[in-house]
């Protein structure tokens, strides 16, 4: 009975394992996009999702708030002065970094692309 116990505790450890690396990388995402813009293109861009011929700003950090900042500002200004589309990426990890932390840092995921300039 001993040796069948040891063993169920053995594979639950395995199953166990899988399970917190899908919940982990498990995410979501937001993002928003303008219909009526000209995205900045990017010919050598050739991933094979939304963001295939455009020229993609990643920001990929964590940051840490302090209560005497009212704001701060992550992403730099477009040369156009424009977003064609903005997306927030949150993934479970970075959920529970900020629960953790009490909100103190968050880990933050950004993809942007600009509005192509009017010559």
């Amino acid at each position: 009975m001993d040796l069948f116990l040891h063993a169920r505790g053995r594979r639950a450890k395995w199953l166990l394992i899988p399970l917190l690396i899908v919940l982990l990388t498990s995410c979501y995402s937001v993002r928003i996009v303008n219909k009526d813009g000209v995205p900045e293109p990017d010919p050598l861009n050739q991933s094979g999702n939304f963001y295939k011929g455009l020229k993609v700003h990643t920001l990929d950090t964590t940051i840490k708030l302090k209560l005497a900042e009212g704001e701060f500002h992550l992403i730099e200004r477009c040369a156009s002065g424009g977003f064609f589309s903005f997306e927030y990426r949150v993934n479970l990890g970075g959920v529970l970094l900020s629960a953790v932390t009490l909100g103190k840092l968050r880990r933050v995921k950004i993809k942007y692309v600009c509005l192509k300039e009017q010559n």
